[in-house]
């Protein structure tokens, strides 16, 4: 006969019912987010009627001693932030009155005037005057170059058997062949890597424009282009492994190299996180995400490395002369998703995070120096975050393992030293969103053209993101940047010229020049013409001052 089971045995099991059942109601929750809600990722929340404040009871318990320490310094960065809208509201008025021809600056004027029709001007003063601008752009045109030359023959030499011979040489060929221009070239690269139009897609627009140009054409120029550019590239990565700092992530690279399949692949992205940026680049070897790969690229680096939380970047917490450093943006990314399971202590901690990026903002308003920005993170952002990892320790066993909150607790304890040590450094960013910002063009590129259809297609892909997406750090139009390279590079080039044309020397060299020539700046483009021969001359007279410098 089966014995009953006492009160005390019944208690317990509907105790663990209810237990079993709230983790079930949590992950329903949980999957119905993930399924239907919003995937974005907030800095500003909608918090619950009755969520606790910032500082609640288990705060007071953890940090009694430095709650009011941690008060003054929310208020202090909440009043400073208070400030800035207010500032920024009166800026974007400001902004708004302005007269339109600032859109243009630039620009070349074409003036136009208007007559009263029926009206003979030689019989009216003018008095004043109306202005308007209108933006006008002219259609792309393609046009053939015809480069002829004359072979010469002095005419005393007319009746000798060894007359003299004259002829200039043929322009070089930019890549085999000789039957495209730089700027044709340029043109192709740049409507592919930068404005994500699929080679099928430029051939039917050259149609439009009278060119029969098939896409095997333009594949083959644009692997070309990446061959001629491979110096400068390699010459990229070795340029910005000098640099103190780097942020570094993988990005997702679509390969079909197996009849009608494709695979997923990986590139990482290593970008100079310096003040003044040398740029960034991708690096892709088969595909691979393993750990051997940053390992070998960095290990004689020396400096700071910013990464997320993926195992294989813990490698260089050992390594001497590297600080580790992590990714605010994803923790705060990871409470995100547990809003929905468990609302108040998600909305918690997001508000931390959400005061240390209110700081993050006032400093950089108010274009604060490095030893400011290091200060006021130590006053301020140091004791929040203190307190925030003293909650966390507090709240943890009321979360499950494998729950949202449990794994977005378990996520920032482990990263939390390296989450700390950006506030040692004015330097230091507080995550890692200009390299996903870096992303953004790949990203961008795989919807229009879906995967590469080889690792070396890959592989030159990660040259032209590498290149252009420098041009886009260090502010410099790629387009007459990528001109410029082609008609300069060579087979011959040495060394020391190939740096100089890596996009933050180029921008440098322009700035000497525009400094020498035109020092009034607003008048910038009015006197530069001129001077736009000598431009190269210039650029190698001044090689090895910039290479002492840079």
């Amino acid at each position: 006969m089966q014995k009953m089971p006492t009160y005390e045995q019944l208690l317990a099991e509907n105790a663990e019912l209810k237990e079993k059942n709230q983790r079930q109601l949590e992950r329903i929750a949980y999957l119905e987010r993930e399924l239907y809600g919003p995937k974005s990722d907030r800095r500003s929340f909608r918090y619950p009627v009755d969520q606790p404040s910032l500082f609640d009871e288990v705060f007071n318990k953890a940090m009694d001693e430095k709650a009011a320490q941690i008060e003054q310094a929310v208020s202090e960065i909440e009043k400073e932030a208070e400030t800035r809208r207010a500032m920024a509201k009166s800026a974007k008025r400001k902004k708004a009155a302005r007269p339109t021809n600032y859109l243009y600056h630039g620009l070349e004027e074409r003036t136009t005037v208007l007559m009263p029709e029926g009206v003979n001007p030689d019989e009216y003063d003018v008095i004043g005057k109306d202005v308007t601008r209108i933006l006008h752009r002219e259609p792309a045109k393609v046009w053939v170059e015809v480069v002829v030359t004359p072979i010469l023959r002095h005419k005393s030499d007319k009746n000798l058997p060894s007359p003299r011979i004259y002829q200039a040489p043929t322009p070089a060929a930019i890549i085999g062949g000789n039957h495209v221009g730089a700027d044709m070239l340029a043109q192709i690269i740049i409507d592919k890597y930068r404005y994500h139009l699929p080679e099928y897609r430029q051939a039917k627009q050259y149609a439009d424009l009278g060119v029969t140009l098939p896409t095997s054409t333009i594949n083959d120029w644009v692997h070309a282009v990446a061959a001629k550019l491979n110096p400068l590239y390699e010459a990229l990565r070795k340029d910005i492994r000098t640099g103190d700092y780097l942020q570094i992530d993988e990005v997702p690279w679509r390969i079909a190299d197996v009849k009608d399949k494709s695979r997923k692949g990986y590139a990482w992205q290593f970008r100079d996180n310096r003040p003044r940026s040398h740029g960034l680049y991708f690096l892709y070897i088969k595909g691979s995400r393993a750990g051997a790969i940053p390992r070998a690229e960095l290990r004689n680096f020396q400096g700071a490395i910013q990464t997320d939380g993926y195992g294989v970047y813990d490698y260089f917490e050992t390594q001497e002369n590297v600080t580790l450093l992590s990714c605010m943006a994803h923790v705060r990314r990871k409470f995100t998703d547990a809003q929905k399971a468990h609302p108040q202590l998600a909305a918690q901690a997001l508000k931390w995070i959400e005061v240390l990026y209110k700081l993050e903002a006032y400093l950089q308003e108010n274009e604060a120096s490095e030893d400011i920005i290091a200060a006021e993170r130590q006053e301020k952002a140091i004791p929040i975050m203190e307190a925030m990892e003293k909650w966390m320790m507090a709240i943890h066993p009321q979360c499950m393992p494998q729950d949202p909150m449990g794994k977005a607790l378990d996520y920032a304890y482990k990263l939390w030293p390296r989450l700390r040590r950006y506030a040692l450094d004015g330097r230091y960013a507080i995550d890692n969103n200009p390299v996903e910002r870096g992303q953004r063009p790949t990203v961008l590129g795989r919807k229009n053209y879906l995967f590469s259809k080889s690792n070396s297609g890959a592989v030159d892909n990660a040259i032209f993101y590498s290149l252009i997406g420098s041009c886009d750090v260090v502010g410099i139009n790629p387009l007459e940047w990528l001109i410029y390279v082609l008609n300069n590079l060579h087979d011959d080039t040495p060394p020391e010229q190939i740096k100089q044309m890596l996009p933050f020397y180029y921008k440098k060299t322009r700035e000497i020049t525009r400094e020498f020539f035109c020092p009034n700046k607003s008048a910038y483009f009015g006197c530069l013409q001129p001077f736009r021969p000598i431009f190269s001359r210039l650029q190698r007279k001044t090689n090895s001052r910039l290479l002492r410098s840079g």
